[in-house]
């Protein structure tokens, strides 16, 4: 059996997993961090459900009150965060974060069976569980590899990487096209619904030009529009690049930006191609039930 001291040691182990969880540290949200941030919860839930089986040394009705009491700490730190975590803290109360939870809860107590008492074939379904709840790190680490082997692809729709860097909207659906490789985005809002790119290839010094792969699905002409930003706040409409053109019904292009016009984007300054931000792709407002297919936006090598 285990003795107070470990007990001790085990409940104060769980209380400051805890708040690390409902009070997180305030760091800049990236798409590695926000990944990074699933599979703690992850392998935090694990360690605190088997701390809780040093606690508890469950067994048959006393393992389904440990399963509730993790599911109950699951809730209650989602339902605390919006008290305790920053504004600007990545960790943001969710129903997935409860069901990583509940999941690093059930590896934690496989993994203490498997140990304590010996069980060995309970080591592999803990083992593919957690490689479950580790998969979408992995595929953010292989999507950021992509980026830094071909830094000319900003974003392509063959690449796995279509859907780590776009920005999540509300404004909108996402459809994979099977016949070619191609985005289709249809807007359910009004106002410049599109979608966004997250941290693209910042150095755009060197390149020609950008190049933007669209089609028009509809039977309507739509107006499209490309927006860059530099800075990662969000910007007027005078101090980033902004251009709009008119797609026909039916229409297939790759829209040319030469680099040079984008530089000259904001009204005083130049736009500081060393350091871009954000790419957007949007309609123009009034466009709801519209949609717009993107291959790919790539940067154009100089010669």
């Amino acid at each position: 059996h285990t003795d107070a001291p470990m007990r001790v040691a085990a409940l104060c182990a769980i209380a400051l997993l805890l708040a690390i969880v409902v009070a997180p540290p305030l760091l800049e949200a990236t798409v590695l961090l926000a990944a990074l941030h699933d599979a703690a919860h992850v392998l935090t839930f694990a360690l605190i459900a088997a701390l809780l089986c040093v606690l508890m040394e469950p067994r048959r009705a006393g393992l389904v009150a440990l399963l509730v009491v993790v599911l109950v700490l699951a809730f209650g730190t989602e339902l605390a965060q919006p008290c305790f975590a920053g504004a600007t803290s990545i960790e943001v109360a969710s129903m997935g974060d409860v069901g990583r939870d509940l999941l690093g809860g059930v590896i934690g107590v496989l993994t203490w069976f498997a140990f304590h008492h010996r069980r060995h074939g309970l080591w592999i379904p803990a083992a593919l569980l957690l490689a479950a709840g580790l998969a979408p790190l992995a595929f953010t680490g292989w999507a950021y590899a992509q980026r830094a082997l071909h830094p000319e692809i900003i974003w392509e729709a063959r690449r796995a990487t279509w859907q780590v860097f776009l920005e999540p909207r509300t404004d909108g659906t996402y459809s994979r096209m099977q016949s070619v490789p191609r985005l289709r985005f249809t807007a359910t809002g009004d106002s410049y619904a599109g979608l966004s790119i997250r941290e693209p290839p910042p150095d755009w010094r060197g390149y020609e030009a950008l190049q933007v792969a669209l089609a028009n699905p509809g039977a309507a002409p739509i107006r499209i529009n490309v927006r860059i930003d530099d800075q990662p706040r969000n910007t007027e409409y005078e101090d980033r690049f902004n251009r709009e053109r008119t797609l026909p019904a039916g229409a297939s292009v790759v829209w040319r930006i030469p680099m040079d016009e984008i530089g000259q984007g904001p009204k005083g300054r130049r736009l500081d191609l060393s350091d871009i931000r954000r790419v957007v792709i949007f309609l123009s407002p009034g466009s709801r039930g519209a949609s717009f297919d993107l291959g790919s936006v790539r940067l154009e090598r100089a010669p």
